[in-house]
């Protein structure tokens, strides 16, 4: 989910209650309202501070590629390595 779509939400936090939250300007939100590249500190704090309404790995790319589970390959002892 987008910002945008969180802020349209029934009992979302208002963009000046979220912006005081995480410590930036109403202008900086407005600027990443419908942006799907945050920056991942960013993008971690607006979903903490959401509750989940934002996922971060939705709104960046890097936090969706770091929670990605890598795949284990099995070794000759039969052990993942």
């Amino acid at each position: 989910m987008t910002l945008d779509a969180y802020l349209r939400s029934a009992g979302a936090k208002s963009l000046t209650e979220l912006a005081g939250d995480l410590g930036v300007s109403k202008g900086r939100l407005s600027q990443l309202r419908e942006a799907l590249d945050w920056p991942p500190d960013l993008a971690l704090k607006v979903e903490a501070a959401t509750k989940g309404g934002v996922n971060a790995s939705d709104i960046s790319p890097v936090i969706a590629r770091a929670r990605v589970t890598p795949k284990r390959t099995p070794t000759r002892s039969g052990l993942a390595a």
